[in-house]
């Protein structure tokens, strides 16, 4: 009997044990659900102006928790797993604070996106110890970036913690012809300036040289002087004009980083022309010598067109055709419209840049030739007039002479 009175007392104090720690916990789960839209209600209060971007972002590759650096607007899936699932969506607020309902808040802004959910699940921790807590970074923030100096539309635009400097600057409008684009100025939040050369990028892929950037970043593209830093180009390219060079930048960088060439660019056919002293020069370039022709300021480069074949007189219509190795005069003649009715093909004749004149069927073609489809004979002696009233014309006549002699 003792020994059961005994368990009987054990089995009481155990019972009331576990009632005291199963009331605590549904006293945390009840206070927990009281605070929550409270505190949520809040938390709204403080976001202020800051957007959640609702569409998909479109990403450059997987972000890295290890690199992401957590911002105001960011946006967090908290999962707090007691004796039942605990699901919130929170933004950091403009000052930097993720509000936690009955957790209270935790400065997250700056660190890494690692830094940040350890940092949440472990204050999290505390206040529920046996909770199991899952964080997520759902959504990205936006914010607005100045950017200033030589592009086309200067000012504030909103980016993303992901967007990249070439963004930035199709934003803008792209760059204004005298900007120094391989100078441009970074100035951040913590006053570290960077200088970026976007050719790196635009060459080699070099991202250092097409950073991402962080609330209070500025970026700067400087002007360059006209007179002692610019170049001229212009002909088969898109978008000509005058350009800001690089100190000893040869040609063939140039051409690679800038130059947008049309279909019909003749890279054999490129001249700088240049001023020396009292004195005008024109240097013809070939592309094995694109890169070691320094270029200087004030040269003018023009690339020429590719000549083409032109064809001339009685054909229905008359213009240049780019030049196809292969194609033969006829072929030309047919991408013409063919001749009119007055037109001989039998008689056409090609003429070639020396002044060498060969006939059609003999002549082999060359870049800048020019195709004539002469008048036919017939048509240079009686014109338009038909057989008929060729026939009747000349009865007439002959019956004239004949009355006239008798």
């Amino acid at each position: 009997m003792k020994r059961i009175g005994i368990f009987l007392i054990i089995a009481i104090l155990f019972s009331c044990l576990s009632g005291q720690t199963s009331r605590k916990t549904r006293s945390y789960m009840r206070l927990f659900e009281q605070e929550t839209e409270k505190e949520k209600a809040l938390a709204m209060e403080h976001m202020g102006e800051i957007e959640v971007p609702k569409e998909v972002i479109v990403l450059e590759k997987v972000i890295s928790p290890q690199e992401y650096i957590v911002g105001p607007g960011d946006v967090f899936e908290i999962d707090i797993i007691l004796t039942k699932n605990i699901n919130l969506e929170l933004i950091v607020s403009p000052t930097g604070d993720i509000l936690i309902p009955s957790i209270g808040k935790i400065k997250i802004n700056g660190l890494t996106l690692e830094q940040a959910i350890e940092l949440i699940i472990e204050k999290t921790n505390i206040v529920y110890p046996s909770a199991k807590v899952n964080v997520a970074l759902v959504n990205l923030r936006s914010f607005k970036i100045q950017i200033a100096g030589a592009v086309v539309n200067p000012g504030f635009y909103k980016v993303t913690a992901i967007s990249r400097l070439n963004e930035l600057i199709e934003l803008a409008g792209g760059f204004n012809q005298f900007a120094r684009e391989f100078d441009i100025k970074v100035i951040r939040n913590n006053g570290q300036v960077e200088t970026i050369n976007i050719f790196n990028y635009r060459l080699e892929g070099d991202l250092k040289h097409n950073p991402t950037f962080l609330e209070g970043d500025q970026i700067i593209v400087p002007y360059g002087e006209p007179n002692t830093e610019s170049i001229v180009i212009r002909g088969a390219i898109s978008g000509g004009g005058y350009d800001i060079i690089k100190e000893n930048e040869t040609l063939g960088y140039y051409l690679h980083r800038q130059a947008q060439l049309l279909s019909n660019a003749d890279l054999e056919n490129v001249t700088i022309t240049r001023k020396e002293s009292d004195s005008v020069v024109v240097l013809k370039v070939l592309p094995r010598d694109f890169f070691s022709t320094y270029l200087k300021p004030g040269d003018v480069i023009d690339i020429l067109a590719e000549r083409g074949i032109s064809v001339n007189g009685f054909v229905r219509a008359p213009g240049s055709f780019y030049f196809t190795p292969g194609y033969s005069c006829m072929d030309y003649i047919n991408m013409a419209g063919g001749n009119t009715v007055e037109g001989d093909v039998q008689r056409a004749f090609v003429r070639h840049l020396d002044g060498d004149i060969e006939t059609v069927s003999n002549a082999t073609l060359r870049r800048g030739d020019v195709i004539i489809v002469p008048r036919s004979q017939k048509n240079l002696i009686f014109g338009e007039l038909s057989i008929l009233q060729i026939f009747v014309s000349f009865s007439t006549v002959l019956l004239t002479f004949i009355a006239a002699t008798r």
